[in-house]
């Protein structure tokens, strides 16, 4: 489990959605194909972001929050850099990067959450193993077509 911790300033609402629809054109695009588990409920949403990883989000309106499930562990630190470049995506082509976040992973031996940079020091894993952490080939940028961004995932 990760979380984006919304509350320093507020989640607006589409970012959840917004995200959810990155997730299923990265899938379409990247080799999961059309999952035929998909839900997409209120707040909640599940899909295959690759053909390894299954992903769960779930938006927590009153915490001003996402949840990210990640089913299989050795998936988790590239889903979670995906999903960060989605969200940096998201602020910087409609939120006008005014939103800010932080960023927590659950420390898998106690189940609490850990800051990410907290846990980027540790190698916390399943988020940080040397072994199973596959970087995206670009962070999200300003006026980075859609298209490109996604492709290079």
């Amino acid at each position: 489990r990760c979380v984006f911790d919304f509350s320093v300033s507020f989640l607006p609402n589409g970012v959840f959605q917004r995200l959810f629809c990155l997730c299923i054109e990265h899938s379409s695009r990247h080799g999961a194909g059309r999952d035929q588990n998909e839900k997409l409920f209120g707040n909640f949403c599940s899909t295959k972001i690759d053909s390894n990883g299954s992903v769960h989000l779930l938006e927590n309106k009153e915490a001003q929050s996402i949840y990210v499930y990640v089913e299989e562990a050795d998936s988790s630190g590239k889903i979670l850099t995906i999903i960060q470049s989605m969200l940096k995506k998201v602020n910087d082509d409609v939120m006008g990067a005014g939103l800010s976040w932080n960023t927590y992973v659950e420390n898998g031996a106690t189940k609490e959450l850990v800051r990410l940079n907290e846990a980027r020091q540790q190698n916390l894993p399943p988020w940080f193993n040397p072994g199973n952490l596959q970087n995206s080939k670009m962070s999200a940028s300003k006026n980075l077509h859609l298209d490109n961004f996604l492709e290079n995932l």
